[in-house]
């Protein structure tokens, strides 16, 4: 099924994700969601929810809850096994209660589901510039406005998409903390050992990006520099014809990387 036939008017909602290293896990927590003395505390129970997490969350309905601000992301990390987010439950009256547009929806659905934006833009007959303002202000919307999209939420907005909830060894957990719910959804780490006709090198660059490393993370994390990282990545999305991370996390999804 094609993205648009999901496609509707939809409520609005969550919020911004930063960066922060908390006791050797990459953590990604809004430094003024907790205070400073509990923040190690928040980031253990979050990393022992996710441990704890039962499998077979429903992604779409994940999704869904966002976009309506019933679930408000806070933060995202990983460990050795995976990537998660972190998102609190209940209104959060910041983000304001302007909902998500059906064109604004349809813009930012869209391009996670791996579509260039000035694709998008034609299809819908408006302005690339016009697309691009809609995909950034829905962010705003969402609170989704600082680094990657965690790779659990992409993969959530796809399933949403397409209607179909993927095989991809999801699970979800939640806990309390200060008074507050939280949700925890995580998926593995993706496997990519051998995928023709990408060499070693490409399968190992592509699976840094799925889980949203930038160039100069993969260089740094493979020792290379950024230049030969931005070759590896061009050879990628010409060998597959992607269009980038997006594309790419779907191809993932459709290829078994995280089984």
């Amino acid at each position: 099924m094609e993205p648009a036939a999901r496609l509707q008017p939809v409520a609005a909602p969550p919020r911004e994700a930063s960066r922060d290293d908390l006791s050797g896990v990459r953590v990604a927590i809004r430094p003024d969601l907790v205070l400073a003395p509990p923040v190690n505390a928040f980031a253990a129970a979050t990393l022992a929810a996710e441990r704890a997490a039962r499998p077979g969350p429903d992604l779409a309905a994940i999704w869904q809850a966002v976009m309506d601000r019933r679930l408000k992301v806070c933060g995202d990390g990983g460990t050795p096994g995976g990537r998660y987010l972190v998102a609190r439950s209940g209104d959060d009256p910041s983000l304001g209660s302007s909902p998500l547009s059906r064109l604004e929806t349809a813009v930012l659905v869209r391009v996670l589901w791996g579509e260039q934006q000035k694709l998008v833009a034609a299809e819908l007959g408006i302005a690339c510039s016009t697309a691009s303002k809609w995909y950034t202000l829905a962010l705003a919307k969402m609170g989704l406005t600082r680094g990657p999209i965690a790779l659990p939420l992409v993969i959530a907005a796809q399933a949403w998409a397409s209607g179909q909830n993927p095989s991809v060894g999801a699970r979800s957990g939640s806990f309390e903390h200060d008074g507050a719910r939280y949700f925890v959804l995580s998926v593995p780490k993706p496997v990519v050992a051998s995928h023709a006709p990408l060499t070693p090198a490409e399968c190992e660059v592509a699976s840094f990006l799925v889980e949203g490393e930038n160039r100069w993370e993969i260089a740094a994390r493979r020792e290379t520099s950024a230049q030969t990282v931005a070759c590896q990545l061009r050879g990628i999305f010409s060998k597959w014809q992607l269009t980038g991370r997006y594309a790419l996390i779907r191809r993932a999804v459709d290829s078994g990387w995280f089984r």
